[in-house]
């Protein structure tokens, strides 16, 4: 089927796991994607939520920060390059499920940074893995993609030197 992909579902069936086969359309992906980053936003904070009572967790280190960063954009060029996710839509969901280890594993504590907002995260971490876009896989990316990497590096550049001149 032309502009569709393979999708294998594994389950368990009858005492043995079972391979189920659909096609699936790029654009179904694309929407189920979009959809699934939208409803992270609004529960992934709720579920990343630290046990009560539990001991206070350490912050991520800065190499596990670079580590997830890293992973995230990897994903965001698979996803753009070989099946033509919009880089803003990966990106935003690599950005959630950073967000979403940092705040159950970490506290939603970064070192050097304190405890973080779920926000902050996340819009910390849309910097990192765009930022390690534009190294990577940049070229291969589309037009529009390549005007979304631009305009967040841009954006935050201003906001940095805008930060620096309040000094």
């Amino acid at each position: 089927m032309p502009g569709s992909l393979l999708l294998l579902l594994f389950g368990w069936h009858s005492g043995g796991y079972r391979v189920c086969t659909h096609f699936v359309s790029r654009s179904f992906l694309a929407l189920s994607a979009a959809v699934l980053s939208a409803l992270t936003l609004e529960v992934a904070p709720a579920l990343a939520q630290p046990a009560p009572g539990g001991a206070a967790a350490s912050p991520a280190s800065m190499d596990a920060m670079n580590d997830l960063t890293l992973a995230a954009a990897v994903n965001v060029c698979n996803l753009a390059v070989e099946q033509k996710v919009p880089v803003q839509a990966a990106t935003i969901a690599g950005a959630q499920s950073i967000a979403y280890v940092v705040t159950a594993k970490y506290g939603s504590q970064i070192a050097g940074s304190g405890k973080l907002e779920v926000g902050q995260i996340v819009n910390g971490s849309i910097v990192q893995i765009v930022a390690r876009v534009k190294e990577g896989c940049y070229p291969k990316i589309t037009a529009a993609d390549q005007k979304f990497v631009d305009s967040v590096i841009a954006d935050f550049t201003k906001q940095l030197k805008a930060q620096e001149g309040k000094k």
